[in-house]
């Protein structure tokens, strides 16, 4: 039984974890210092649940680890503990990326609620099986899981879960181009914020009510509120809530048509990130500061920005990557070690001559070892693999050119922007933006190239290896004559899809030092050259003076 003083400070630790991880692990290890030996054992699942959120927040997935051995240590445990460590596992895997696994970690979360017949830990099951879907891409079923929650908490009267419930509903409709509904939603949890004194929750929904009010016309309530989040954040000690509100009210500026005062926010935005590391809004502040430039006839600031708007992109990328393929080598090695485990406990039976056992637990290390190559296959698969569309991702295409290079005189690279995506995602949403990526996938891969993939956001490349330049420059032709004909009314009636590509060959670079990376900068530029002329079509040689 653990102290009333306890139980408060590692529940506030585990609320704290998800937003200010350092702090929360240099904590816990002065409680951890002051606590008698006694007490330290009886919360040692506890302590493990609270430090295994905080280190995989700090992006230490050896927390992960440590969640998934207090979970199984905790059979005998109260159901609550059971309950808590069944959920934690399912923020940890969202936090990673793994969705499926954070989905199927909640479900079992929900599964325990029921059978304690705890009204509580239900509602907050059936939000982190919201917050699963709805990150894996599913922001409809997300919302009628959200409902349920919200039903749930408001029952039992708890504002600050209403509030945070709401507000995930809000980004799902936001997201879903249903901006009136959105509205309501953040209006209403920030009721709840006002109303019962959440200062930080206050802040962070104004920030996101400018979006809505901005895309329903209403101009001057979007400026005010966006200039009211981003002075309540301004100089608290964890700018993460500031930049967010920075690039919003930058936004909502340009749709005011003051864009001096819009790029000076988004100025303001880079400088955070600096400090916060945070690259999703880093390369959405340099891509902001790129239109502006461009707009304004400087060509030289606009290309510098967009180029570190696509590097940003192309590191969070492969962070994302690496830090999915980790969670997956900490389970695959989780699992290894017991199977080590339970074959040494299978040695000694034998020598005892425990049959009965014996069969049992060879059918354990059998579905043991057919989990383990699961997770290794899916960890392969992940590594090079892109998610959305099932196309090879950035590394898979690095690794091909550096080995087809040396034997592939003919090659060419096609590099692939998607005209005016951003329009698509701010018109109808994010989710129909990656349907119309999903769609794209099928023409590259029948696009007569030897390899068509996904570089990352709404970038694609195709990779001939064999012929010349006129059959790549066909090609490319033919996908552009392809697109403009595809039926994009089927996932919107207002929908229309075209692409800008750049196109290089190998032979174009027997001078450069780095021949694969000159390859990648020419097309680049060529890529970047089409935009300019116009959009919807193919360069693939040097303008003319």
């Amino acid at each position: 039984m653990l102290s009333p003083a306890l139980e408060s400070d590692l529940t506030r630790l585990a609320g704290q974890a998800l937003v200010r991880p350092a702090d929360t692990l240099a904590e816990l290890q002065t409680l951890e210092a002051t606590l008698p030996a006694a007490e330290q054992q009886a919360a040692a699942l506890q302590l493990a649940r609270v430090r295994g959120l905080a280190e995989v927040c700090h992006g230490e997935l050896t927390g992960l680890q440590r969640l998934l051995a207090a979970q199984r240590a905790s059979a005998a445990a109260p159901a609550r503990l059971r309950f808590d460590l069944a959920r934690t596992l399912a923020i940890a895997y969202a936090h990673t990326g793994l969705h499926d696994d954070s989905l199927e970690w909640a479900r079992h979360a929900l599964d325990l609620a029921r059978q304690a017949q705890d009204p509580q830990a239900q509602a907050e099951a059936l939000l982190s099986c919201g917050v699963a879907i709805s990150r894996g891409g599913d922001a409809e079923q997300g919302l009628a899981l959200y409902a349920q929650a919200l039903e749930g908490f408001e029952a039992l009267g708890l504002p600050r879960m209403q509030l945070a419930v709401r507000n995930n509903m809000g980004i799902n409709l936001k997201n879903l181009g249903r901006p009136a509904e959105a509205l309501a939603q953040f209006e209403q949890a920030l009721a709840l914020a006002e109303a019962h004194g959440l200062h930080d929750s206050a802040a962070l929904l104004r920030t996101n009510l400018a979006e809505p009010l901005a895309q329903l016309g209403r101009l001057n309530e979007a400026r005010a509120v966006g200039e009211q989040a981003a002075a309540e954040h301004a100089g608290r000690s964890h700018p993460a809530g500031e930049t967010t509100a920075r690039i919003g009210l930058g936004l909502v500026l340009l749709e005011c048509g003051e864009q001096e005062r819009a790029a000076a926010q988004f100025e303001r935005a880079l400088a955070l990130c600096a400090q916060t590391g945070d690259r999703l809004t880093l390369q959405r502040a340099h891509w902001q500061l790129s239109q502006l430039h461009k707009r304004a006839g400087r060509h030289q600031e606009a290309l510098a920005h967009l180029e570190a708007a696509h590097e940003a992109e192309r590191a969070q990328f492969n962070e994302d990557s690496d830090r999915r393929r980790r969670a997956l080598q900490v389970q695959a090695e989780l699992l290894a070690a017991q199977t080590d485990a339970d074959q040494q406990r299978l040695r000694r039976l034998e020598l005892e001559r425990a049959h009965a056992e014996l069969r049992s637990l060879h059918e354990r290390l059998q579905a043991a070892d057919r989990e383990k190559t699961r997770l290794l296959a899916r960890l392969a698969e992940e590594s090079r693999t892109d998610a959305l569309t099932g196309l090879p991702n950035r590394r898979q295409f690095d690794e091909r050119l550096a080995l087809e290079w040396p034997r592939s005189p003919g090659l060419q690279l096609a590099l692939i922007d998607v005209d005016h995506f951003k329009q698509v995602n701010d018109r109808f949403g994010h989710a129909l933006g990656d349907a119309v990526l999903q769609a794209l996938a099928q023409p590259l891969r029948e696009a007569r190239a030897d390899l068509a993939l996904r570089l990352g956001g709404e970038e694609f490349g195709l990779l001939f290896l064999h012929g010349d330049r006129e059959r790549a420059l066909q090609a490319c032709e033919a996908l552009c004559e392809r697109l403009r004909r595809q039926d994009w009314a089927a996932l919107h009636p207002e929908l229309r899809i075209t692409v800008s590509i750049g196109l290089a060959g190998r032979a174009e670079m027997a001078a450069a030092p780095d021949l694969p990376a000159a390859l990648y900068a020419r097309a680049d530029a060529r890529l970047y050259a089409a935009k300019r002329a116009g959009r919807d079509r193919v360069v693939g040689s040097e303008p003319r003076p």
